[in-house]
């Protein structure tokens, strides 16, 4: 009987293989283009790393092959790592996921987050409609110089672009994971990621939203909120459950981060769309 039990256990274990690509690619400022990296699930570069998803007890194998002419590494939080990614090697990693939450994943190779290389799993069994924000900065002074391996000045950093799933208002009107779509009473949880290394502060117009996970502010938990802060690397879900129907931004509260190319608005804004 005991063996007949680990049998259907083992065959209600969900798993799934994930191949990501480090990709080269270039955002803008409206002013410049600078050098952008993502993890894709393609060869073919898009701004927007991907954001992954998968049920609670679900298994699954990583496959993690470099495209950039320098070594990378990769790590999700909590959840493991591999050291280093050599130049056109791959690489697999092999996680467990139990635990309900949203994690960041990253090269954590010095400050290869800076080049864009941040992004989001998110573990969960809820059914209801869910809505994605990784919030990302952009710094040509740091981003440059980590890409070439060349010095950079670690004591100052003044970021030229912003971004929210690797887009900028108002191409976040068109991206359907950041797009909040829903109706009066429906529950609504958004997740959202700092990949950036600044703190970012999203800020909800007309609602106030319910903390349901903070891995860096544990003390935020079931709070009500319009705004909070988003420490570097923390991963954030809150439920929404609108009580009116309308259209309201939101975005993040430091106001140069909702500005393209010293231009408001732009940047990172996120938009609601709630029916009767």
């Amino acid at each position: 009987m005991t063996a007949i039990l680990i049998c259907l256990m083992s065959a209600l274990t969900a798993q799934e293989e994930v191949s990501l690509h480090i990709i080269e690619g270039a955002v803008s400022d409206d002013n410049q283009w600078m050098p952008y990296f993502v993890f894709s699930e393609t060869e073919t570069f898009d701004s927007s790393n991907a954001i992954l998803r998968f049920d609670v007890g679900t298994t699954v194998e990583f496959s993690i092959t470099n495209h950039a002419d320098f070594t990378c590494g990769f790590r999700i939080k909590d959840h493991g790592s591999i050291e280093t990614i050599a130049t056109g090697e791959t690489k697999t990693l092999t996680v467990d996921f139990n635990t309900e939450g949203s994690f960041l994943y990253e090269d954590h190779t010095q400050d290869h987050r800076a080049l864009g290389l941040g992004s989001m799993i998110v573990v969960s069994d809820f059914s209801g409609p869910s809505y994605y924000g990784v919030f990302t900065e952009h710094c040509l002074d740091w981003i440059t110089p980590i890409a070439d391996g060349g010095p950079y000045d670690k004591r100052t950093y003044n970021p030229d672009a912003f971004t929210i799933n690797g887009k900028g208002f108002p191409r976040t009107l068109h991206d359907s994971l950041a797009m909040i779509k829903g109706s009066v009473g429906d529950t609504i949880r958004i997740y959202m990621t700092n990949a950036g290394l600044m703190y970012h502060f999203p800020h909800f117009h007309g609602y106030h939203v319910k903390i349901i996970q903070s891995d860096q502010h544990p003390h935020y938990v079931g709070w009500m909120k319009d705004s909070f802060g988003m420490a570097p690397g923390e991963s954030v879900c809150v439920e929404l459950v609108p009580d009116k129907p309308g259209h309201f931004p939101m975005h993040n509260h430091n106001l140069v981060t909702t500005t393209v190319g010293g231009n408001y608005p732009g940047g990172m804004m996120m938009h609601m769309e709630i029916d009767e």
